[in-house]
């Protein structure tokens, strides 16, 4: 019997020193260096003693501790973290919740993050319903919809409540911007006009401009010196279209 006892001691003993210690306690403090990163894994290398792998997401706290470094990195998260970077931490887990850097290597610089992809201009007609912000806001009425746009530029602060105009549109960080606004309904006097080949030349406030038009039958009953109203778009081959065009009786 007292052999069978010593027996199971011995084999229990040795099962137990067979179990791997662990590297690191829950509440230890650890301070060493990034050896690895491998996704949202870190190996964290320490002098003389076994390597730490943890994890972390994107709900971890990364703080730099020198002034310097929180110059390069303003708004830190878990993608700045390095191979070589010296870093603390409380062990729980396994899974971070919050990392300290305190030592960032020469000529580290933060990741650069691409652009968003800026959408194709559009042109959009619309009719102002307000202008705010000093022109940098407009509100409009496009297709019987109400709109908001953020003004690049002064150009909103030469329009007023009723105008009908033509708004370039960029999509820009999921803010829709707009780069030009022109009148939709302009005033001139006709210098030239070629209805074989649909253009016509029209003098705007001085300036004589080129423009096609979409329809034939918009040029009849017009000639050289007849005052007109029309209105404009740009296609995409960069050239303006005349899409309404009518003789103008108030202005002569």
């Amino acid at each position: 019997m007292l052999r069978t006892t010593t027996t199971c001691v011995s084999v229990m003993a040795a099962a137990l020193l067979a179990l791997p210690v662990p590297a690191q306690e829950r509440g230890e403090e650890i301070i060493g260096s990034i050896a690895s990163v491998d996704g949202r894994t870190l190996v964290i290398s320490r002098e003389n003693r076994p390597e730490v792998r943890v994890r972390v997401t994107p709900s971890t706290r990364v703080e730099f501790t020198d002034s310097g470094d929180r110059r390069l990195f303003p708004n830190p998260g878990i993608g700045d973290l390095r191979a070589g970077m010296g870093v603390r931490f409380v062990y729980g887990t396994g899974t971070l919740d919050h990392i300290a850097v305190h030592y960032v290597p020469e000529r580290t610089a933060p990741p650069v993050t691409p652009p968003p992809p800026t959408a194709a201009p559009t042109q959009i007609k619309a009719r102002i319903q307000s202008v705010t912000g000093g022109g940098r806001e407009i509100t409009a009425d496009v297709a019987g919809r109400s709109e908001r746009f953020r003004v690049e530029g002064r150009d909103g602060s030469r329009v007023a409540r009723g105008d009908l105009v033509i708004l370039t549109v960029e999509g820009r960080g999921g803010m829709r911007v707009v780069t030009r606004i022109e009148p939709a309904e302009l005033y001139g006097r006709i210098t030239r006009l070629d209805s074989g080949r649909r253009s016509v030349s029209i003098d705007v406030g001085g300036r004589v401009e080129s423009y096609l038009v979409e329809n034939r039958d918009l040029l009849d009953g017009l000639s050289v010196g007849s005052t007109v109203r029309f209105e404009t778009e740009e296609r995409g081959s960069g050239s303006r279209v005349i899409t309404a065009l009518q003789r103008d009786t108030l202005r002569r």
